[in-house]
């Protein structure tokens, strides 16, 4: 989880990994915002359960797989909101296992809905050093036996959104956890320059009775490391079926494919691939991901997208 909460950057050094990294994210967000943002807990009005399983570049050893559990909704009041969410990430010799506790606070606007947030939990972090191939036998890191080391994790975050409108702005997993290459420790740090910032947006358009176009934005920013930006288009079909696509400046295209099966059941695919000589390697990303609601409340006129 521990700076790479979705699919991990391969070929990260144990060293690089106890950093802050540009977090890199699934191509579903939408359906798992509790992901990128402990404020997005209990939007849906309702108890959520969130299931999500990624493989990304098929074909390449080693290559990330993430798994994360969610579930989150609004206690009695409404104005407040709990989540948990669960995830673990394989990638190369690595991995990593975390749990988050979310905490949100709604604050009802004339126009939407604000909601400030919170996350606290632990990441477990266990690195195989018997898988890893390297030229220099000196490295001090491979001195040292595989061992599973706790992390703490904080994130920070609000969102506000109404029917037609959302935005919401997350500093996801902001501690740094830099290892002592001397003797294989880590340490507990806090740089706003190295933390990672997620900033996402869309709008709903009615363009008939039967057809919506959703055009949203998420922009990530390390600024020790990294910007990106995705950019996607969503048709939504008679409120069931969902068609769209993302862009990445990072050169990555994804197809989505979402169906919902009734109010309370989603479910969704999408198939990446990366534009770049990596291509050459791997046979894309796949994606899955499902979406339970256990109770729909009747005063919504039409579904939640987001």
């Amino acid at each position: 989880m521990h700076k790479r909460i979705f699919h991990m950057i391969l070929l990260l050094s144990i060293g690089g990994a106890a950093s802050a990294q540009l977090l890199p994210l699934l191509d579903q967000y939408h359906m798992n915002g509790l992901a990128i943002n402990p404020a997005y807990a209990g939007s849906q009005d309702a108890l959520n359960i969130e299931m999500h399983s990624r493989k990304q570049w098929v074909g390449f050893e080693g290559s990330p797989r993430t798994l994360t559990f969610s579930m989150h909704g609004p206690m009695r009041e409404k104005k407040v909101n709990l989540g948990i969410i669960v995830m673990s990430d394989k990638y190369g010799s690595n991995l990593e296992t975390g749990f988050l506790f979310n905490y949100a606070y709604r604050i009802e606007m004339r126009n939407g809905k604000l909601s400030l947030g919170m996350a606290a939990g632990v990441t477990s972090f266990l690195s195989d050093m018997d898988a890893i191939r390297f030229i220099d036998t000196g490295d001090l890191l491979l001195q040292y036996p595989a061992k599973r080391v706790f992390m703490p994790e904080f994130s920070l975050g609000s969102y506000f959104h109404s029917d037609r409108f959302y935005i919401g702005l997350s500093m996801p997993l902001f501690l740094s956890h830099p290892v002592n290459e001397s003797n294989g420790r880590y340490s507990l740090g806090f740089n706003l320059a190295a933390a990672n910032y997620i900033l996402v947006g869309g709008y709903l358009f009615r363009i008939s009775e039967d057809f919506e176009l959703l055009p949203s934005m998420l922009l990530r920013t390390n600024p020790a490391n990294n910007t990106q930006l995705d950019l996607n288009c969503t048709g939504i079909f008679r409120e069931r079926i969902w068609l769209g696509t993302t862009i990445r400046t990072n050169g990555n295209l994804s197809v989505i494919l979402q169906l919902r099966v009734n109010q309370q059941f989603r479910v969704g695919y999408s198939y990446g691939y990366e534009i770049s000589e990596l291509s050459n390697y791997q046979q894309g990303s796949h994606e899955v991901i499902l979406v339970y609601s256990f109770k729909y409340m009747l005063e919504v006129v039409s579904p939640r997208y987001f």
